[in-house]
């Protein structure tokens, strides 16, 4: 799974929030600068939220995307994830 525990939940990590200015664009703004989230991205970051598993996560998006296919959801939720855990945005909580 990614190399990500799957019971346990993740949150963003100090000095890294969502914007909520409601510009153009979705973005994650790190102490670095900021990342682009696009398609269902700022979704999923929102859903770390220090409370949900990554086990409930996944589920999560996959009532929100009932049309996708749950396997593809999983891998891509994770992958992103762990690209962000790797980058030091998310953390486990």
């Amino acid at each position: 799974m990614s190399g990500l525990e799957r019971n346990r939940a993740l949150r963003l990590a100090p000095g890294c929030r969502l914007n909520t200015t409601g510009g153009p664009e979705d973005l994650l703004l790190i102490p670095e600068g900021a990342l682009r989230l696009k398609g269902p991205a700022r979704t999923i970051v929102e859903l770390c939220d220090g409370e949900r598993t990554l086990a409930e996560i996944v589920v999560e998006l996959q009532r929100h995307y009932p049309s996708a296919q749950p396997a593809r959801i999983e891998t891509e939720a994770l992958a992103l994830l762990a690209r962000l855990r790797d980058r030091g945005v998310l953390e486990y909580a």
